[in-house]
């Protein structure tokens, strides 16, 4: 027998004639060439690494860009830019966004602050750039939404927020 772990007290109780025959089963293997063993080995490391990737890419790729996205939005928002950008956040004397929506400067933001905004705008008066609260340099219809959306935040109950 060639076989090498130890014999199995079921050996005893098969006929020698199955007994050879299983023995010959563990005989040498097919004879696979370097070249294709090779290949195989890199085609599957290659497949593996594929995967790998992918399963990193959507595991981590939407969390990267979402932060990404948040980091570039802020980035937009809060830092200065060069030229004639007068946004209430960009300004010399940093007015906070509610300092800056309050139009009629009675201490606080109320839709009627967004009226009177959006009536200046109408009858086009001129208007303070610190109003641009939005900071896209323009003085329009989005500043006015802007400040009836913190009017509106501002009235809600703290039961509903």
């Amino acid at each position: 027998m060639t076989r090498t772990d130890p014999p199995s007290p079921f050996d005893e109780q098969l006929p020698e004639e199955i007994r050879r025959a299983l023995a010959s089963l563990d005989g040498p293997g097919p004879q696979v060439p370097p070249e294709i063993d090779t290949t195989i080995l890199c085609e599957a490391k290659a497949g593996f690494l594929r995967r790998r990737r992918f399963w990193l890419a959507t595991r981590f790729g939407g969390g990267i860009a979402a932060a990404a996205a948040v980091v570039l939005i802020a980035l937009h928002l809060f830092m200065p830019t060069g030229g004639s950008n007068h946004s209430a956040v960009a300004t010399n004397h940093r007015l906070t966004l509610t300092e800056a929506a309050d139009i009629n400067h009675d201490g606080r933001v109320d839709i009627l602050d967004a009226y009177i905004l959006a009536q200046k705008i109408s009858r086009h008066e001129p208007l303070d750039p610190a109003w641009d609260l939005n900071g896209d340099g323009v003085v329009d219809q989005k500043d006015v939404d802007l400040i009836a959306g913190i009017a509106v935040q501002a009235s809600e109950p703290e039961a509903t927020r």
